[in-house]
């Protein structure tokens, strides 16, 4: 018995087609010129950074949006100590946004030209002068490395912290922190008074302590005493004002 032949059935070439469409469309949008980067908002950007940015841009300028690795843009952009976090984000249209965040310095550290300290106890080169009432951290010769968190026997922070509420009393006078090698902590302000933390234990406490003290004798700042808070349960002063680090 004969076997039937079974009807070939037509491509289906519209399927196909879309595909294709699609494909062509895509590739035309990552590699079309139209696409290409040609305006750039940059938002949140310090005076003294503003040249490197525009140095790092012009290098995309004319590349079509889907060619970019916003990945490798955001790296360069963020190989500055000071830069905290950079966000970047384009359209096809031609348009891409820099959004750039910097460290925010709390104190200046001794002996090192333009090196500043953030809130979490990182150190960074400014790039826009810091503001002259800061106050001045001395810390151990081996503490002292750029683009790095402070570490050592006190918590990572707590100089940075410390740093920032120390700069709310007394803004008139010099104030210079200085940590020894073994966490210690010591306050100079101005040349008459100073203050010994001892090691960063309850320093919020010890803070207040020291602020109520403040209140209540303003004449302390030229008594030429020392404050003692290395046991915050027994305080005391010593004559004398301890030695501050140069």
């Amino acid at each position: 018995m004969a076997r039937r032949r079974r009807k070939r059935r037509p491509l289906a070439y519209g399927p196909i087609f879309a595909t294709l469409l699609v494909v062509n469309i895509v590739m035309g949008i990552r590699y079309s010129r139209l696409t290409s980067i040609t305006k750039v908002r940059v938002i949140g950007a310090a005076k003294g950074d503003e040249h490197r940015i525009k140095a790092i841009l012009a290098r995309y300028h004319d590349i079509p949006a889907l060619q970019i690795n916003a990945n490798a843009l955001m790296t360069t952009l963020n190989s500055r100590s000071a830069v905290n976090r950079v966000d970047v984000t384009r359209n096809i249209f031609g348009r891409a946004v820099v959004s750039m965040d910097y460290r925010m310095p709390v104190a200046k550290v001794v002996g090192m030209s333009g090196a500043a300290i953030a809130r979490d106890g990182s150190i960074f080169q400014t790039i826009d002068a810091v503001p002259s009432d800061l106050p001045s951290v001395s810390l151990p010769v081996d503490a002292q490395k750029p683009i790095m968190t402070l570490v050592g026997p006190w918590r990572s922070g707590e100089i940075g912290g410390l740093a920032a509420e120390v700069r709310k009393i007394v803004p008139d006078e010099e104030k210079t922190l200085t940590a020894d090698e073994n966490g210690g902590l010591c306050l100079n302000i101005g040349s008459k008074f100073a203050v010994r933390f001892g090691l960063p234990k309850r320093l919020d406490e010890k803070m207040d302590y020291l602020v109520r003290q403040l209140d209540q004798d303003p004449g302390l700042i030229a008594s030429g005493k020392t404050l003692v808070l290395v046991n915050l349960d027994r305080p005391s002063y010593a004559q004398g004002v301890a030695k501050r680090e140069q």
